[in-house]
């Protein structure tokens, strides 16, 4: 899968919470990353002030590029760069 989108499969893996050797199942759901967008797997201990300037951008602008926002161990936060 990581070949077909030219993805790095570290990226896919850790954006849906395998490992790079695991089995994809058919009907499976998988996150396929944008070209253009920034990707983010939260930590224990992250705040919307620590995710806005990892990405270099405003806590409103994160939050408006983010439907829902956790900030739960393993959270995919995106920003799309400009």
């Amino acid at each position: 899968i990581a070949e077909k989108y030219n993805i790095n499969p570290s990226l896919l893996s850790s954006l849906n919470g395998i490992d790079e050797k695991d089995y994809v199942y058919p009907n499976q759901q998988i996150l396929i990353p944008k070209a253009d967008y920034s990707y983010y797997i939260t930590k224990d201990g992250d705040t919307i002030l620590t995710a806005s300037n990892i990405f270099k951008v405003t806590k409103d602008r994160l939050l408006s590029e983010n439907e829902t926002i956790y900030l739960l161990p393993g959270q995919v936060l995106v920003n799309k760069r400009k």
